[in-house]
């Protein structure tokens, strides 16, 4: 029925008058907006962020919300954020908040998330805002103790969820118990610098649904209590250092589908870990993170029950025996991790049953056997593969379709080849191929270059790869290129602006360098090109990379000078141009190379002296400016100034001069090569004092650590980049190179000189030192006798000298010795025999020594003219206590000679059961011999006597 006039006219009355009223209640409240405004106040706000804070209605203002009926704010939120959606941070909130945020009676919702407070500590009155049922403190650059009167926000909830959001960031110290919240469901204190042990109040909030206290300082064990949190769904304890075991008490946990433990201390047997997801979790885990702890054992079936799983982490422990069939039955899985552990045996099949998944990381193992197209036979959703660094073939056919779109692989160490993968052709648009030592010695094909249109990294090193780079390289994005040790040829390749990374070494490159250095390449770090065939000037359009950390342009056919607008580069920390044809004087102008830590110009034709600006590259690990034509003094400073340096290596120059005594304060040197130059004068007697050629069995960092080990890291896979130091050094009369075993290398070199003297006596305390050359020079006087405190030293080289006296039988204590030479000396008496000096016992080290007698030389001691062999091995230098010295040494050496024969026949027959029954048998068969002689003997001595 039709609604009369006078009841349509009251209606329309009454809805104006609700309108009304509604505008009038909800306008500010007077006294919250004063409170705003002196909060406002108190902030630093370069953005104007709040500039809309003006005018009578507050309830109109950004980030402020108020209650439709009393107009009282309800909601504060100034996140940055929320406010302001840019990038500039520049603008984030900061200053002081205002205790007068207090007077918002009505407060439910503060957010001060990702604003910048400077380090102030989280204001206490906050506890006092007991209407509070969500607070978000987090990224807002708090620091100091969380106050404990947060504790009385027992109202905190974030409706209608019934989640409590309990937020703080980079905020150390105590942690404060909560356990009045008593609707609390979620406790995030990721971030934190919270150094404790497992918060015990936890446990009494039995309404606790997620905790995340990832990325903080936590100790010791978990405790074993968890079966009063009945309804936990996600514990995130991951980058902590809890020890222990995991608690048996999770296997109750019902509810439980996120478990995150990643990066921890965490260990125990996987047999323990599978009864505990055999209990009630089983049916409810969906995320098993693990990563990084030291759990050890087999996986078994057992993995096979948790049939909701999505994502297994279990990359980084102790893990052994083989990949587990059961792993096929886990329909729902997504991401798989199972690297770096020590797994072994073959890849089953069933993994083809995993069709959800997407991840997949088996790297760093020790699985082998072949991988054929049957096991990804269903792996449609695979997009992340790595086998990496473990010993497979696989084995596909050149018409294989594979049936997933990969955007991430690494076969690293797989076997690939011979033949360039044809399947690969199907893999566009991947963003990080590594297929580095597979095995492939094939051309090149056309097409691999087409694939994609932006690759993050691409690793084809080590292989047999011939073929050439193509200039349209320039129009593909490109990050990382490592195409080392192959066979590419042909000129260089331009790149686009995106290319940080470029490893073009051991190859074949012909043509120069500017197909390289013509373009614009402002984020181009590592430049690598050397041990190819190069040539022409290095041009000064390199140093427009502002960005360069390492330049390698080593064993090439470069010429001309070094670019004297290197130092351009500040950034530098690698420069190597060694063995090629530069010419001209090092550049005076190094003063801005405080980065630079390894500087090889050696095996060139340089000349000039060293500049006196290196003195300021107080960074230098390394120098190396050996093969040149450098010439004056070496520059005492280089002892005073470069105190971390570590290498020196200056031998085939033109040096002249005394040796600097202030070398010696070089604590870090381990490698001095002054050989082959025109040095004159003494081996200083401080040389004894470099204390990294003393210390013995120390573990040495790398040489370059902050440059070495680049790598880049995606799905757990590892792909190594960066500079690896190598160095020539002279030693057991050879010259040998040393890469990756460089930082342990300690070695003085001070060969084919002019230097006279004595040895230094203070040589002999240099007990790390493993290769010593003296020869060549015009050194006189005994061989110290303590030269048999070298225990480690491999080899010695004291030939070509004026050293007179008797050979020191305290060599013979040198038991690493391998290669020994003092030829052409004037040494006489005989030569010892003891034990090490038997072991590399040539005429050749001798020779040149009329004077010598003894073996291995044919010429025999005249009883008459010489001394009896223990007498001639314990012949003395100058004075008494040299003689006892002598002798000491004589007798450590006896009796290192007969430990090591004794245990040469007893140390083989304690561990060799089957030489050992032989010898005893012999030694009984002897016996028996022995006893029917004796018996015959005395027999006819009887016989005899009675006649």
């Amino acid at each position: 029925m039709a609604l009369s006039m006078k009841k349509i006219k009251l209606l329309h009355f009454l809805t104006f008058v609700l309108h009304l009223w509604l505008e009038l209640t909800c306008s500010c409240i007077e006294t919250e907006k004063q409170a705003l405004l002196k909060f406002k106040n108190s902030l630093k706000d370069p953005g104007k962020l709040l500039s809309s804070w003006t005018g009578d209605d507050c309830c109109s203002w950004k980030g402020l919300a108020c209650n439709n009926q009393t107009g009282n704010i309800i909601s504060l939120d100034i996140s940055y954020g929320h406010i302001h959606s840019g990038p500039n941070n520049e603008w984030q909130l900061g200053g002081k908040i205002d205790a007068s945020l207090v007077e918002l009676k009505h407060l439910s919702y503060l957010d001060l998330s990702s604003n910048d407070f400077g380090g102030s500590q989280i204001p206490d009155f906050i506890g006092s805002i007991t209407t509070l049922s969500y607070l978000n403190l987090s990224n807002a650059g708090f620091h100091g103790e969380i106050p404990s009167q947060l504790g009385n926000l027992t109202n905190l909830r974030w409706c209608p969820l019934d989640v409590f959001s309990f937020w703080f960031a980079r905020t150390p110290a105590s942690l404060p118990s909560v356990s009045n919240f008593t609707s609390l469901a979620t406790i995030v204190l990721d971030g934190n610098q919270i150094n404790a042990t497992f918060p015990s109040w936890i446990f009494n909030i039995s309404s606790l649904k997620n905790v995340y206290l990832r990325f903080n300082s936590f100790h010791g064990v978990i405790p074993d209590t968890f079966e009063q949190l009945v309804s936990l769904e996600a514990l995130e304890l991951g980058g902590n250092s809890f020890s222990g075991i995991i608690p048996g008490s999770m296997r109750s946990l019902c509810s439980l589908h996120t478990l995150g433990l990643f990066t921890n201390k965490i260990e125990g047997e996987t047999t323990a870990l599978a009864e505990i997801l055999s209990g009630c979790v089983s049916e409810s885990i969906q995320v098993l993170n693990l990563r990084g702890n030291k759990f050890r054992g087999d996986l078994s079936d057992w993995i096979g029950t948790l049939r909701r799983i999505t994502m297994i982490d279990l990359s980084k422990n102790l893990l052994y025996g083989s990949i587990p069939a059961a792993l096929g039955k886990l329909s729902t899985l997504t991401y798989l991790y199972l690297n770096h552990n020590e797994f072994n045996g073959s890849l089953p099949e069933s993994i083809r049953e995993l069709s959800q998944l997407q991840v997949f990381d088996m790297s760093f193992n020790q699985i082998e056997g072949v991988v054929s197209e049957a096991h990804f036979a269903n792996l449609t959703s695979l997009k992340q593969l790595s086998m990496a660094s473990n010993s497979l073939t696989l084995n596909m056919s050149s018409e294989w379709i594979p049936p997933f779109k990969l955007e991430v692989f690494s076969f690293r160490s797989c076997m690939l080849g011979p033949k360039f993968p044809a399947w690969l052709r199907t893999q566009r648009n991947y963003s990080l191929m590594d297929l580095s030592s597979t095995g492939i010695s094939d051309t090149m094909p056309d097409w691999f270059w087409t694939l994609t249109g932006h690759i993050v990294i691409l690793d084809l090193s080590d292989n047999l790869i011939t073929g050439i780079v193509p200039s349209s390289l320039k129009f593909i994005i490109i990050n990382v290129i490592n195409l080392s040790s192959n066979r590419f040829y042909g000129a260089l390749p331009p790149f686009s602006s995106n290319i940080e990374y470029i490893d073009f070494s051991n190859n074949l490159f012909s043509g120069t360098l500017l197909p390289i250095t013509s373009e614009y390449l402002p984020l181009l770090g590592e430049l690598h090109l050397s041990n190819n065939l190069i040539n022409g000037t290095i041009l000064a359009s390199i140093c427009n990379f502002a960005g360069m950390q390492v330049i390698d342009l080593s064993s090439n056919r470069l010429f001309g000078q070094v670019p004297a607008c290197f130092p351009d580069l500040v950034a530098l920390m690698v420069i190597n141009l060694e063995n090629n044809n530069l010419s001209g004087e090092i550049p005076d102008n190094l003063d801005s190379f405080s980065l630079l830590q390894a500087l090889h110009l050696g095996d060139n034709s340089i000349s000039g002296r060293i500049p006196t600006s290196l003195r300021a590259c107080k960074s230098l690990l390394i120098i190396d400016l050996g093969g040149n034509k450098l010439s004056g003094n070496i520059p005492s400073w280089i002892g005073e100034a470069l105190p971390s340096l570590r290498i020196l290596r200056l031998r085939a120059n033109m040096f002249e001069g005394h040796i600097p005594e202030k070398l010696s304060y070089l604590t870090a040197l381990q490698i001095l090569d002054l050989g082959d130059n025109n040095l004159s004068g003494t081996i200083p007697e401080s040389f004894g004092n470099f204390s990294a050629m003393v210390e013995i069995h120390k573990e040495r960092k790398n040489i370059l650590d902050s440059v070495l080990g680049a790598a880049f890291s995606s799905i757990g896979n590892y792909v190594p980049l960066g500079y690896t130091e190598s160095l020539q050094v002279i030693t057991k009369g050879m010259e040998m190179e040393y890469t990756k075993n460089l930082q342990f290398v300690t070695s003085m070199d001070l060969s084919d000189n002019q230097i006279s003297g004595h040895i230094p006596a203070g040589l002999g305390k240099l007990s790390g030192l493993q290769s010593l050359n003296l020869s060549g020079n015009h050194l006189s006087g005994n061989i110290p006798v303590d030269i048999g405190n070298l225990r480690f030293l491999e080899s010695l080289d004291l030939s070509r000298n004026e050293l007179s006296g008797a050979i020191p039988t305290s060599m013979s204590a040198m038991t690493s010795l391998s290669h020994l030479n003092l030829s052409y000396n004037n040494l006489s008496g005989k030569i010892p025999s003891g034990y090490q000096l038997q072991t590399i016992n040539e005429q050749s080290m001798y020779i040149g020594n009329d004077n010598l007698c003894g073996p291995p030389l044919k010429v025999e001691c005249d009883s008459a003219k010489n001394q009896t062999e223990e007498g001639s091995m314990m012949s003395c230098g100058d004075g008494e206590e040299d003689c006892e010295s002598e002798k000491l040494w004589w007798y450590i050496g006896s009796v290192l000679g007969y430990i090591v024969g004794f245990w040469a026949v007893c140390g083989t027959l304690l561990y060799s059961e089957s030489l050992r029954n032989a010898y005893f048998h012999f030694l009984e068969k002897l016996g028996v011999t022995i006893g029917m002689k004796r018996r015959n003997k005395n027999d006819d001595s009887i016989e005899e006597h009675d006649q």
